[in-house]
């Protein structure tokens, strides 16, 4: 029995759906750390941590 945390047999657990839009973090955040994403009106914080781990934040 497979659990459903793991990907099928030969498929990588991060791997991106064919067809999904890819942007890197540095396309993304210009270089900073930080950026403010609008989602229906309401601005989200998203930024990098001293970690390089990403948080996200309204």
């Amino acid at each position: 029995m497979q659990r459903s945390d793991q990907s099928p047999p030969g498929k990588p657990a991060n791997a991106v759906p064919q067809g999904t839009r890819t942007v890197t973090t540095a396309e993304l955040f210009g270089g900073g750390d930080e950026i403010v994403l609008l989602h229906n009106g309401v601005p989200y914080r998203l930024r990098i941590t001293r970690q390089d781990k990403l948080i996200l934040t309204k």
